[in-house]
This record gives C-alpha cells, structure tokens and sequence, in this order.
C-alpha cells in the first residue's frame, strides 16, 4: 500500500495538530513546518504529494512562501491548499494567481477535506466499494478542541497512530480481499449460467427441427432428462463449497493478520510506556540536581551572612555577594525570587556625651551596658540599612530587571530578628557579648524558584 504525504505549513501548534488528526484518518503521513522558509528548506530534500500553506505567519507570508515554490521546477507541480481563516474573494484571487489550487478554513469540515483531497487523487471513494450486509460508510467525526488535541498528543502520541494505521491497513485489506472473493464468485457463476442456457437453447433448437417422435420417451430419454437437470444443481454445490472455502480461508488469514498486528500494538504501546517513564525519571533527576544547585548556592552565601555594628546590613559588600549569586543563578537557569532579609543583633552599647551609642569597650562588665539591644531595634525601613550604590543596583542592573529574577529585600525590627545564636548564662563582658551579637546581626539570603 502506497501512502500519501502532506506537508502542513503553520506557525499555530494546535492548528498543526487538529489538521495532522483529519489527515492521517485519510492515511496521509503529515509533515510539519512552521514558518514559510522552513517549508522551502524542507522541500530542498524531501517530496510530499499536498502541501496546506497557513496565510499569516512570522517571516515570509503564506502567499510568498507559495509564490517560491511554484517557481522553483521541482517543487512547481505539489498541489498547494491555502489553509487560513482569511476570507474574501480578493484573497482567493490572490491565492489561485499564485498557483494555490484553493482555500480552505482553519476550522475546516471533514467532508469538505475529503472531497479536497479525493480531487487531487490523494484518497479512494471508499463509499463506491461493495461492502458487506448491514455495514455502513463511516464519515469522519469533526476534529476535538485544541486543548484535548495537545493533551493527547502529549500522552499518547506513539500508540495512537500506530493503532490508527493498523486498524485501516485491516480494514482496507479485508474489504478488498471480499471484493475480489465476490468478483470471483459471480464470474464463475456467470460463466456456468451462459454455458447451461446455451445447452438449453440448442437442445430447443434441436427439438423443434427434430420430427415428431414416433413413439414415447423411452428409460433411457428419461434418464438424460435426468442427468440434464442435476447439471445446474451440481455446478450449484460445486460453486458452494468453493465459496466457502475461500471465505474461510479468507478469514483465517484476516485473523492470522489481526494477531499479529495486536502483537506490534502491544509492543509498541510497551515501548511508549518505557520511553515515557525514562523521560519522567531523568525530569526528576534533572529537577532533584537543580534543587541540590540551589541549595548549595544558598548555604554558602549564608556561611558568613553576618556584618559589623557599624555597617549598613545593605552595603557595598553585600551588594558583591549578591552580584556574584545572580551571576551563578543566569547560569543555572534560575527563575523565582531572591529574598534578602536584614535581622539585627542585641549588642552592649554605651553613649558618648552627644548620646550616640557605640560598641562598649571588651573588658567591660556586661551589667555595665547603656543599652543591650541596636540603635534600629524599633525601626523596618530598608532605607535606615541601605546603601546608594546598593539601591542604584536594584534600580538599573539587568541581573535583576527583566531577567525573570525578582530580588526582595526585608529589613526587620529586633523584636522580628530571630537569634542564630543563644546568649550563655555564663556571659560577664562586654566583649564575649558583642561576638555572640554580631553573629546574630545578619543577612540571609533566600531562593525561590517559580514552579517550572
């Protein structure tokens, strides 16, 4: 069985596919393209029998990627169907000047496809074939939505079309196997028929030149009479058995078809399934690995997150912590949220004469202290703990706008500041206090990626 290829021009997916599930119920093997020059490309090294040309598309347009095709010597005789949602008898024009030997919609009816192609001499009119008692010409069903056609391609691609395929080489197959069957059975019967009545007609003929008898038939005249009239009989019987025994041969070998043909499904629905649980395994591995990156990347810029009493918790080095993850995030891929949260430390301070409030010194008793807490203990505003250079980053670096990485960053009171470290009972200055604060005075940096 030879099979007919069609080459579908059309930068919609879902267009691609509703027109790829018409044809193929046509037994036509669909190519696809998605731009006119990728067409043409294709053309270059490969022949198909129809080609549905998409009107509007990026790049050259539908009407010019025809213009090219039809001058160009080997590809000027396929048969080009334009295949769009534009109407209007202008564009016709335009179209069949070009070479188009027509229009149709996007949301084209099966029948008007089938008397499309069935034009062109790409399908058989199934429906002028015999056909068994009771059975009925089946007209295609209208193509599903475009959602439900991705979704089954998606999941069930390879089984379907191969299912597909098999199932119409059997049917092809046994329908022409019962008509050739039928064929042979009324020639024969037409043969042993005209030989019968020519024996009957001159026998007749016969007859009446024969003078009359002179005396009655005789056994030996009935006898022939007999014998005559068990001929047709016999031959009946003969072309009886004879039928029957094609049939059931026929029908041996449409099982003996059918068997094997279920056996190929099964392994190729096998070998879909297999083919789909590797994809889904290494999906989760390559998701497990990217999970593990970001881990690793978030831990080590919070190993030493924590800063002085004296610095802003957003200055200038955090800001070349933060560049340095944003570049090794791009790499990755990363998509999500960068999330920057500023908790602050209860150091000892003491104040100077204007009131300000310093580190105390080391040695000093920590029962000593003017104040055991931070200047900001009261305060969330990112601008009390934010550099110009940091916030100028923020505002103009492509690392961080319109890279589909969003950077947050959080300034929090002390008595929203968690401590990373617990105070020991223990303490007595001022200095072992001020260690254990400083730890606790920190950036932590947080990553979250966007669902994928």
């Amino acid at each position: 069985m030879s099979f007919k290829r069609a080459l579908v021009v059309d930068d919609s997916k879902s267009a691609r596919l509703a027109l790829k599930v018409l044809l193929e119920r046509y037994e036509l093997i669909v190519d696809f393209a998605e731009t006119g020059e990728e067409a043409i490309d294709f053309l270059k090294s490969q022949t198909v029998d129809v080609i549905f040309m998409d009107h509007s598309m990026p790049g050259m347009t539908g009407l010019e990627a025809v213009s090219a095709i039809k001058s160009n010597p080997r590809t000027a005789m396929i048969p080009v169907m334009m295949y769009t949602a534009k109407e209007g008898e202008v564009y016709v024009g335009q179209a069949r000047a070009l070479g188009a030997v027509g229009v149709l919609p996007k949301q084209v009816h099966p029948g008007a496809l089938f008397d499309m192609l069935l034009t062109l001499g790409l399908v058989r009119d199934r429906r002028a074939q015999p056909r068994a008692e009771g059975e009925e010409f089946a007209e295609p069903t209208a193509a599903g939505e475009n959602d439900e056609i991705e979704r089954e391609y998606e999941q069930q691609a390879l089984g379907i079309s191969v299912q597909a395929l098999v199932t119409r080489i059997l049917q092809d197959q046994h329908v022409e196997l019962r008509a050739d069957i039928l064929s042979s059975h009324r020639n024969f019967a037409k043969h042993v028929a005209e030989e019968i009545l020519e024996k009957r007609k001159a026998e007749e003929e016969l007859a009446r030149l024969a003078p009359a008898p002179a005396r009655s038939y005789g056994p030996g005249a009935m006898l022939g009479l007999a014998v005559a009239l068990l001929i047709p009989l016999i031959a009946m019987i003969v072309l009886f058995w004879q039928v029957k025994g094609e049939r059931d041969l026929a029908l041996t070998e449409n099982s003996r078809l059918a068997m094997s043909s279920e056996a190929q499904i099964v392994a190729a629905q096998a070998e879909n399934t297999d083919l789909i649980s590797g994809i889904e395994s290494e999906r989760r591995a390559s998701q497990s690995r990217y999970l593990t990156a970001l881990g690793a990347l978030q831990w080590a810029v919070n190993e030493n997150s924590q800063y002085p009493y004296e610095e802003l918790a957003f200055s200038d080095a955090r800001l070349e912590t933060l560049q340095e993850l944003l570049v090794h995030l791009s790499a990755l891929g990363f998509q999500g949220e960068v999330r920057l949260d500023a908790y602050l430390g209860e150091f000892c301070l003491v104040a100077d004469d204007s009131g300000t409030y310093q580190i105390a010194d080391p040695g000093m008793l920590v029962e000593f202290c003017s104040l055991i807490g931070h200047p900001l203990d009261a305060s969330d505003s990112v601008i009390d703990r934010q550099a110009v250079g940091f916030a100028n980053f923020l505002a103009t670096s492509p690392l961080v706008n319109g890279s589909g990485i969003d950077v947050q960053v959080v300034a929090h009171s002390r008595i929203d500041s968690p401590r990373r470290l617990e105070f020991p009972a223990n303490l007595q200055t001022a200095g072992e206090w001020n260690q254990i604060a400083e730890m606790n005075n920190r950036v932590e940096y947080s990553l979250i990626p966007s669902n994928r």
